[in-house]
């Protein structure tokens, strides 16, 4: 404790009131506290939150009762984390959460999911010239309905009804509806590794056997385009054995 001295009126000095004194502990503990006027508090960004040890604590929470979609919100939240974030395969993840590779790759597909760098590539986005011949006979639908699209957009576009380019939308548009319904006998597929004479006339009649059913669907051949032509060819005709793409990766060994 220490006094504190006033001087009066008549120029004496006088005692006052004694008031606690501060130690230099105090005063440095005081110092440090006192926040910096120069820097504002610290800001955390990008913070991802852990991984929940429930799925029902992922925004959604459980499937409703009586609905028909077989899984929740919670498990598509939990499958799009694992998409975006890990370089899981599509097997590995179908493991994790109990959804299907198919259902797996039609929700990255739909909802616009990016896989991270070096992560391995879903079937269906594998490029066409190594692609087989049955995923080529697969994504034919989808790529005879894309191509459709394409022709009533430029229809659309023209201010004049160009009636020869409208039916040959409208007969690739039946061609796409007739593969998206699928056979009821199985497709004969050509898998043999050397291309001879006699696997180009079975991929001449397996073509030939397509036309044949689309021209029963009420598809007309004549004004079938040159691009759909080319889609329905190349979906009948086997992988070449040579071709670059389909060669093994790495060095060979001797």
């Amino acid at each position: 404790m220490r006094a504190s001295h006033d001087i009066g009126g008549d120029g004496r000095r006088c005692s006052a009131r004694r008031t606690p004194g501060l130690r230099n502990s105090d005063l440095r503990y005081i110092f440090f506290c006192m926040t910096h006027p120069f820097f504002g508090p610290i800001i955390r960004l990008r913070v991802t939150p852990d991984e929940p040890e429930a799925p029902d604590a992922f925004v959604g929470g459980p499937r409703v009762r009586g609905s028909r979609r077989p899984h929740a919100d919670a498990k598509c939240a939990q499958v799009r984390r694992l998409i975006e974030t890990t370089v899981l395969t599509y097997g590995e993840i179908a493991k994790q959460t109990g959804v299907g590779r198919a259902s797996i790759c039609r929700w990255t597909r739909d909802g616009g999911w990016q896989r991270p760098l070096f992560a391995p590539r879903a079937t269906d986005t594998v490029p066409s010239a190594r692609a087989s011949q049955k995923l080529k006979l697969r994504k034919l639908a989808e790529r005879l309905h894309a191509l459709a699209e394409r022709a009533v957009r430029e229809l659309e576009a023209q201010p004049e009804v160009d009636i020869d380019r409208l039916m040959q939308a409208l007969q690739v548009l039946k061609m796409a509806r007739l593969e998206a319904m699928g056979r009821r006998r199985p497709r004969r597929q050509v898998d043999m590794p050397a291309r001879t004479g006699r696997e180009m006339m079975e991929r001449d009649a397996a073509i030939r056997t397509a036309l044949k059913e689309m021209r029963r669907g009420g598809v007309d051949v004549t004004q079938i385009p040159d691009d759909a032509m080319a889609l329905l060819e190349a979906a009948y005709t086997p992988p070449e054995r040579d071709h670059p793409a389909l060669r093994p990766r790495g060095s060979r060994r001797r």
